[in-house]
């Protein structure tokens, strides 16, 4: 196959992927209360013989109203994409980018532990006589330990945290490229904070489960607040019966389920409450917010030189806007303490999450960073993104994505990317 044919074959695949997924949200606008059939509702009609209803369903709860302040969860993906396009030279015009995203967070009333951690690489070929093989990569990773003074009280905490950073080169004082990953940049800090952020997954995957469970006749009512915190706890504690009863923990755990909807599932509504619990993924859900400050100390930076000492302030926010929508922002700000450099970064982080159907999400984000340096140019950077996600099964994902991005450098000329992207993301955990 010729690279242009191929080029015009993935461009094509690109625009039928938007072009359906738009027409399914334009349905689902038009037709409130209506919601989309995916593999899941085939599977189950496949093995079960009946057709499962949309039926809307009234909850008496919103994700507000679950309180449970112990959790932990974990979110580990792979994703990539790949672009080709034909070239005049011999050589084939290519990029192709892999990224690895790892969080987890454990809460309690008395405590939170976060780790978080990015790896991203890059191989390309502009295709242009005489170009080589370009490979850059980047990564971070850090760990965060928030401590609760009195819970019962109020939200007041301590912290410490590590971060460390990588990447394929950097540039010193003078301008002279260095090779990064020898000398990866690593800080220590601590300081205060107060507020508290909740994770609500397990009462959206309840919501949904009773969604389920009512369209296919399982249950015959809705039930009561009370219930749903009852089930969304057991849903939280789905590692707990991993640990405890090992392959068969599934059995386990939705009869425990079962046992809190007070609803006595046939062959049906076991295999249907299955399918959603382990076949259809929701994205992580949050509300509340926190801020805090801190100073710290730079045990390494990409020149080598150790001892720095920064400040630091932060301020997240994390708002449901509906069952189905998920706001965030994250906010922060680093100085530098030195009385020769009075340089300091701003990042603030911003996504909107709009869940479709059970099987389709959009998500959207910007990212605006500010670096106001002391010996250099100050440069701002916006970058803008919109995905959708299909979920071709629990753990593999088909993405859509449009990228916008916009550099601005003191004294010099902005410079723009934009682009159209097809990849896919892998569930690890």
């Amino acid at each position: 196959m010729k690279m242009n044919t191929l080029a015009k074959s993935l461009t094509a695949i690109a625009l039928t992927s938007i072009a359906t997924t738009s027409m399914a949200a334009n349905s689902i606008a038009e037709n409130t209360g209506k919601k989309l059939t995916g593999i899941s509702d085939t599977v189950y009609s496949a093995l079960t013989g009946k057709k499962v209803q949309n039926i809307e369903v009234n909850h008496p709860v919103s994700l507000y109203d679950y309180k449970e302040a112990s959790s932990e969860y974990e979110d580990a993906y792979i994703n990539g994409t790949l672009n080709i396009a034909d070239s005049e030279s011999t050589h084939t015009n290519y990029n192709l980018d892999l990224g690895l995203d790892y969080e987890k967070v454990m809460s309690s009333p008395n405590a939170n532990t976060s780790y978080n951690a990015k790896l991203n690489g890059s191989v390309s070929d502009s295709g242009e006589e005489d170009s080589e093989r370009n490979e850059t990569y980047n990564g971070a990773a850090s760990v965060t330990y928030d401590r609760y003074f009195n819970p019962t009280v109020n939200d007041a905490f301590w912290y410490g945290k590590g971060d460390i950073r990588i990447q394929d080169k950097s540039t010193d004082a003078n301008g002279n490229d260095y090779a990064g990953i020898k000398n990866p940049e690593v800080k220590i800090g601590g300081g205060l904070g107060y507020g508290r952020v909740v994770n609500v997954t397990p009462m959206a995957h309840a919501m949904r489960l009773v969604e389920a469970l009512v369209e296919n006749g399982s249950i015959r009512q809705v039930p009561s607040a009370a219930t749903y915190n009852k089930v969304a706890a057991i849903i939280a504690k789905k590692e707990e019966y991993k640990h405890k009863f090992g392959e068969r923990y599934a059995q386990n755990w939705v009869s425990d389920i079962a046992n809190a909807l007070g609803a006595r599932l046939d062959a049906n509504g076991v295999i249907r409450a299955y399918e959603v619990l382990e076949n259809e993924s929701i994205s992580t859900r949050k509300y509340g917010w926190n801020v805090r400050g801190g100073v710290g100390v730079v045990a390494n930076n990409f020149a080598g030189e150790s001892g720095n000492p920064f400040a630091e302030l932060q301020a997240n926010y994390y708002h449901p806007i509906s069952n189905k929508t998920q706001f965030s922002n994250e906010a922060k700000m680093t100085f530098e303490l030195d009385d020769d450099d009075d340089s300091y970064v701003f990042n603030n982080d911003m996504g909107l999450t709009y869940e479709l159907s059970d099987r389709v999400d959009w998500e959207n984000k910007w990212n605006l960073n500010y670096q106001n340096n002391e010996n250099s140019a100050d440069v701002t950077r916006n970058a803008l993104s919109s995905s959708f996600l299909y979920d071709i099964n629990n753990s593999l994902k088909y993405e859509t994505k449009l990228t916008y991005s916009r550099v601005d450098t003191e004294d010099a000329d902005a410079t723009y990317d934009k682009g159209l992207f097809m990849g896919v993301k892998y569930r690890l955990k």
